[in-house]
């Protein structure tokens, strides 16, 4: 799940999303102090449910309230105060729940039990990705929106790859081999990296890129849907096999077309 917290104080919000992790774990959180950061994050994201504190410096958390349910109806709002005098108000908002200060792990189970809105989980969605002609990504049908051309290169060197790593050097030589030096590469590769890893997230597939302690990249092939893989494990339908054609807008793909036609 995608879950926005917001309390003005550092240490609540941490300790909120400590209590967050023994009751419910492996979530993706983002954190704000005020008003301007939260719908600046819930102009960028979609949350599944965002814990509001109520007495903020500045306007609300009922109004941040409010803007969240104009921005996604289907966020679950929270909201959490040391004052229960505000109930009657956050409840007119229909949020999903309102939580006592300081927040107790039961309390946090029972609105979890109790949403709203029903959250959907993406385990079990893949990323389309089709590699015989042109290199083309997709999300539920549609064409998937790279903030910049480099992070799909990107994606596409190491979908080639086949779930095996590559060093940022390797990368770099590969996809950036434009670049005026390799001080530049690598800066280069830096922003795009950091770039596509924010717009895995933004769309529900930040898993599927791995980063490993030795500094290697990868990517996690059990969440991708691709044309290539399903061509060398024999699973290719005769309207989606290789027909001498693999990435073409790359030219370091050159390097897959000897290896297919002998397949």
């Amino acid at each position: 799940m995608k879950i926005l917290v917001v309390d003005d104080e550092a240490y609540l919000r941490e300790e909120l999303i400590d209590s967050l992790e023994r009751v419910v774990p492996s979530n993706e959180y983002f954190e704000a102090e005020g008003y301007d950061d939260a719908v600046e994050l819930l102009k960028a994201h979609k949350f599944d449910i965002a814990f509001l504190d109520i007495r903020l410096n500045g306007k609300s958390g009922l109004s941040i309230a409010e803007k969240a349910k104009y921005i996604n109806p289907d966020t679950n709002i929270i909201m959490v105060t040391a004052h229960s005098e505000y109930a009657l108000d956050a409840f007119k908002l229909f949020v999903s729940g309102y939580i006592l200060k300081p927040v107790n792990d039961y309390e946090l189970r029972e609105v979890f039990k109790n949403l709203r809105n029903p959250v959907v989980s993406n385990d079990n969605q893949k990323l389309e990705v089709r590699c015989f002609g042109n290199f083309e990504v997709f999300k539920d049908g549609k064409p998937f929106k790279f903030k910049r051309s480099k992070e799909k290169e990107v994606l596409a060197y190491l979908i080639g790859l086949k779930g095996a790593s590559a060093s940022k050097n390797e990368i770099c030589a590969n996809v950036f081999e434009d670049s005026v030096s390799p001080e530049k590469a690598n800066n280069n590769f830096k922003q795009v990296y950091a770039s596509l890893k924010k717009d895995m997230s933004k769309n529900g597939f930040e898993d599927v890129l791995v980063h490993d302690s030795n500094n290697a990249y990868a990517i996690d092939t059990a969440k991708i849907s691709c044309d290539y893989y399903d061509y060398i494990t024999g699973k290719a339908t005769p309207e989606n096999t290789y027909r001498g054609e693999f990435m073409n807008q790359y030219s370091w793909a050159e390097q897959y077309i000897y290896a297919l036609e002998n397949y």
